[in-house]
Formats: C-alpha cells, sequence, structure tokens
C-alpha cells in the first residue's frame, strides 16, 4: 500500500500510529465481554462508542456492561441519539462486516488529515483498471487543489465502494459503476478518528461519476458551525464591509422577502446564510425559523429553529419535489422565516415567491455568476416576473466569493518592479491603479510572501468574503424584468447611493494589504478600469 503522509498534526500523528493496535485489543475485550442481546433493540456498538437511544442510557444491563468494560482497561463514551442515527449506525457496522474494514478506516484517515488541513474537499481520482491503475487523492485547501497520495488500484476502488456502500446513508446501497450518484454520509461514529476524536464535521457530501479511464469522488466536507459568542459581530468576521452589514442587519429585521446569496459552488454561501440565521436569532426573539437542508450542514441548537432534512431523493428531480414538498409543510407550521439551502427549479421557487407572498421572510441561494441576473434566472425556471417586480417580495441581490488573505506576518510591500518581478500581470497592475484614492493609496498593497512558521509556509492565513449586497427597489426591478441584466447594472451602478459592486470590494482589500492582485484575479478574472461613474469609496465600504 502506497503510505498516506500524515505531517502536520497531533490527532493526524495519533492515528497513523495507534489505530490497528487500539482496535484489535479492543475486539479481543469485547469478544470476552459481549453487549448484551436485550440491549441492542435500543443501542449499538460502534468502536469505543456505545450510541443509545434517548433516555436508555441509565438501564441496569447497560450500566452492568460498561463497568465490566472499563474493569478491563476500555471504557465506552455513551452517545445519545435518536432512533434515524442508531438506524445509520447499526446499518454501517453491518455492512463493515461485509466491506472492507480496511478501506472504511483508511477513509477515515484521509477524511481526519483533511480536517486537520482545514480542506473543504477532498478530490478521489481512480484511473486505469485493476493491475494497471491506481487512484489520486487531492484536497482543495483555501480554494486550491493539491495532491496528497497515491493507491494502487484495488485499494482505491475499495475505499470509494466503501464510501457508498458502507458509509453513506442512502436509499439504494447498491454500486453502480457506470452511474452518476450522490449520496451523505451523516453517521456520527464515521464523522471521528480510529480513536474516537471529533471532527468537528456534521456530514460529508459526496458525488460520484465515471470517467473515460475510471471514475471520480468528490466529497464536501461539512464542518459544524460552532455556536458564537453573544457579542461577535458574525458578517465582519466573514469580511462583509461595514456598509454591507447594516444593510444584510435592516434586511434581516424585515417580515417577507426572498433574499437569494448567489456565487458558485464553494463561494461560502451555506456559511453566510448559517451566520444569518444566528443573528437573526440574536435580534428578532420569539420567531418561528424553519431550515431546508440538504444535508443540514450548520445545527443551531435553538429551540425557534427546526431544520428539516432532504431524504430518499437522489436525482435533481427527487430533490426538487423533495424541497417543493418540505416547502409546503413549512408554511403550514405556522413559520416567520424559511431558509432554503437552494432554489433548483421551478417547484421550489414558486413555493417560495408563494411564502413572500403570504408575508414570510425567505432566505435562500442560487447558483448564478451575477446578482442582476437572479430574475432573469427565475424567469428561465418558469416563475412569473410580475411578482419579482415589487421589492417586498425580492427584498435584496447578494453576491459573494471567497479570496485567499495574506499572512500578515510574512507578506510583502509591492512597488512597480516588486509586482512585476513576482508574476502580477503588467495590465491588472495599471488598471489597479485607476481605483487608488487618498484613503486607499497604492502603497498599501502587499504580495504573497515566502511563508513562514505562523502561516505554515503558505503566506496564506485563510479566506474572506468579497461581495455586493444590493436592497432592490421598485425601478431596478422593473428595470431587471422589462429590460434585462446588462441594463439594470449599468444604470443601478451610475446612481449616486449605489452599493459597490463585488469587483469594487475586492480592489478595497487589494488597497488595504488584506489580499493579492493575483487572489482576485483567480477568483473573479483581470481587474478592469474604475468606472468613470461609480461613487467615491469610503471607509465604511472596506
Amino acid at each position: 500500500m502506497v503510505g498516506f503522509p500524515m505531517g502536520g498534526s497531533a490527532l493526524s500523528k495519533r492515528i497513523s500510529e495507534s489505530a490497528e493496535s487500539s482496535a484489535a485489543s479492543f475486539e479481543d475485550v469485547l469478544s470476552a465481554h459481549p453487549f448484551p442481546e436485550s440491549a441492542k433493540e435500543y443501542a449499538v456498538v460502534d468502536g469505543k462508542h456505545l450510541y443509545v437511544l434517548r433516555g436508555r442510557q441509565g438501564v441496569p444491563v447497560i450500566q452492568s456492561w460498561r463497568a465490566e468494560m472499563a474493569r478491563a482497561g476500555f471504557p465506552v463514551e455513551v452517545m445519545e441519539c435518536d432512533m434515524e442515527v442508531l438506524d445509520q449506525v447499526r446499518q454501517t457496522t453491518s455492512h463493515a462486516s461485509e466491506a472492507n474494514l480496511s478501506a472504511i478506516r483508511q477513509v477515515r484517515r484521509i477524511v481526519a488529515q483533511a480536517v486537520s488541513e482545514k480542506a473543504s474537499d477532498i478530490h478521489f481520482s481512480l484511473h486505469g483498471e485493476e493491475g494497471k491503475g491506481y487512484m489520486s487523492v487531492q484536497f482543495r485547501v483555501r480554494g486550491t487543489v493539491e495532491d496528497r497520495t497515491q493507491f494502487p488500484y484495488s485499494e482505491g476502488s475499495q475505499m470509494i465502494r466503501a464510501m457508498f456502500q458502507g458509509m453513506a446513508a442512502v436509499t439504494d446501497a447498491a454500486f453502480r459503476e457506470t452511474e452518476d450518484q450522490h449520496a451523505v454520509i451523516v453517521n456520527p461514529a464515521l464523522l471521528r478518528t480510529d480513536a474516537g476524536e471529533d471532527l468537528g464535521l456534521s456530514g460529508i457530501r459526496l458525488a460520484r461519476a465515471p470517467l473515460y479511464d475510471g471514475m471520480n469522488l468528490a466529497a464536501r466536507l461539512l464542518y459544524r458551525l460552532e455556536k458564537p459568542r453573544e457579542d461577535a459581530d458574525l458578517l465582519a468576521q466573514l469580511g462583509y464591509s461595514g456598509r454591507q452589514r447594516r444593510i444584510l442587519y435592516r434586511l434581516a429585521r424585515q417580515t417577507m422577502g426572498i433574499n437569494p446569496f448567489t456565487g458558485p459552488t464553494g463561494s461560502g454561501k451555506s456559511t453566510t446564510l448559517a451566520q444569518m440565521i444566528h443573528s437573526i436569532l440574536r435580534m428578532r426573539h420569539g420567531v418561528r425559523i424553519i431550515t431546508i437542508e440538504d444535508p443540514v450542514e450548520y445545527v443551531f441548537g435553538s429551540d425557534f429553529v427546526w431544520q428539516y432534512r432532504i431524504a430518499n431523493a437522489n436525482t435533481d428531480e427527487e430533490k426538487n419535489r423533495a424541497f417543493s414538498g418540505k416547502l409546503k409543510t413549512a408554511l403550514r407550521q405556522d413559520p416567520d422565516i424559511i431558509m432554503v439551502g437552494e432554489i433548483r427549479g421551478l417547484e421550489v421557487a414558486k413555493e417560495a415567491i408563494n411564502a413572500s407572498i403570504t408575508g414570510h421572510q425567505v432566505w435562500t441561494t442560487l447558483h448564478v455568476s451575477d446578482p442582476f441576473m437572479i430574475i432573469q434566472r427565475l424567469v428561465a425556471m418558469g416563475a412569473d416576473g410580475f411578482y419579482l417586480q415589487d421589492p417586498k417580495m425580492l427584498s435584496s441581490l447578494i453576491a459573494q466569493r471567497l479570496v485567499k488573505t495574506l499572512c500578515p506576518h510574512c507578506s510583502i510591500p509591492a512597488d512597480d518592479r516588486t509586482a512585476l518581478a513576482q508574476g502580477v500581470d503588467s495590465e491588472d497592475w495599471a488598471r489597479l491603479k485607476t481605483w487608488a484614492t487618498p484613503d486607499f493609496p497604492m502603497e498599501g498593497v502587499r504580495l504573497k510572501g515566502p511563508g513562514c512558521e505562523r502561516c505554515r509556509g503558505t503566506g496564506i492565513s485563510g479566506r474572506t468574503v468579497v461581495s455586493q449586497v444590493v436592497p432592490t427597489d421598485e425601478d431596478l426591478l422593473i428595470t431587471m424584468v422589462n429590460e434585462g441584466p446588462m441594463p439594470a447594472r449599468r444604470k443601478y451602478l451610475a446612481r449616486p447611493d449605489a452599493e459597490l459592486p463585488m469587483e469594487a470590494h475586492a480592489v478595497l482589500k487589494i488597497l488595504s494589504g488584506q489580499t493579492d492582485p493575483r487572489f482576485v484575479v483567480e477568483m473573479l478574472g483581470p481587474i478592469d478600469e474604475r468606472p468613470s461613474d461609480l461613487r467615491a469609496f469610503t471607509l465604511e465600504d472596506l
């Protein structure tokens, strides 16, 4: 087997050193002290964890068995859960005996390593055939796909199969090699290391497809959102400007209207949605919030939030119907605010509009590249543009991307010579100068440095939001419906009070030394000259 590189964290080191020996000795003790048959109806052993139906952990037979295991040197941690989770754990443990346990363990180690590097995705690529091919593993870290390791074809194939047949919660457990497949891993037992340490994930979303010479699998790591401090400005932490935050908090206080966040996959829309719900919980007391997600990515842990997840839906058509059905159900359950993970098609769009018409606020996401194309996209789905001309129905247009931020400890100042020597495009550099102002001079620009201990040699400290937040009005929406996105965008940006476009927000982060010009070009394309009719910058725009 090709070894997996485990440098970088004490967590991953412990995984590689102790997984095999600890699992074997625990199994020996478990054989000597088998779990009571009478308790298997409401409890399942998985590794050093005992999953027990909520309210049953105090049953004498459970306590007696745990005491025996503790005396033998292997205390078992109790994990309370509902029946749905218990069934998932039971299904996984039964499949694991049939599938390749070593493949599941290896997947868990790869996931643990990815988490230790704060990766957002893991890409598995299987090439060739049995005896000749291989599987590569890559991580997406801060927006960039990076090579990590390779495995022989047979091991890689087993790992991909194990993720669908032994780990994922799917309606059909069959592995169909020549078809696209989607699934999600939500079993808490599989979101821990072999040593039982919590990885901080709420799930792993899987998407697999055949390639001309094999197959691939993309695994999106869904990190749990930690409960924020009461005094934390959540949107500021993401990177929204002071002016943008004022607009978003004002929108949060409204009682109706659709507020869609736009951007491609991986642009942080789900995280921002979750932070908006946290903000609303602080600002508006006594409101009922219902979320509809596939899967549930962030658990709010509030009695004022009911979180629906989409289950038993594997195709886009099934998911559209499921989202629409859940929206109809939600509207009958006395909500004030509804969060829909994504408007996927006409049925969901119609129900979202209906929710707004009937006096509910809707927060959601939409896959379009430009916020001024939101109406065009909804109309293309089949929605009635008549309703979308009312700012009480469509309250805002919001777009965001994520760009890498510079390590403040090793980034370097930029002048003409340094920028060109470091590989900044000469035209991008020249056009960047047209944006500089006394408050945001070119002297503030910095470039990626050589790396240091603080940034683990990457020169990068993290990622930040660049965005545009536009509160709608009747003139803007009528122009969007009747004339289209380009005239609407042009007329809006010529207003003296217009909210800055996303590109301008990104340029301000360049001029203030937060990000490298090249990082912005990676996400948004070449830098354009400053439009002559764009309003002046203020410090609140940063």
